[in-house]
């Protein structure tokens, strides 16, 4: 198991199940997308990044494209 995904498990377990959830700088989604897949909460990243944006959108992860 790689850190990042020890991190992201570390992570989900303080998220309670079904949470509504909004990432500030969330980057290419990893966080929004795991979280969606293991403790079913929906919502959306906020990101400014074009690339990162686009990411998200790959994994199926709500994005604004926000500064």
């Amino acid at each position: 198991m790689s850190d990042q995904q020890v991190q992201l498990d570390a992570i989900a377990q303080l998220v309670p199940v079904g949470a509504r959830v909004l990432d500030l700088g969330c980057g290419d989604g990893a966080l929004l997308a795991h979280l969606q897949a293991t403790r079913g909460c929906q919502g959306y990243g906020v990101e400014i990044d074009d690339a990162k944006v686009q990411a998200c959108l790959r994994r199926g992860v709500n994005v604004l494209q926000l500064d």
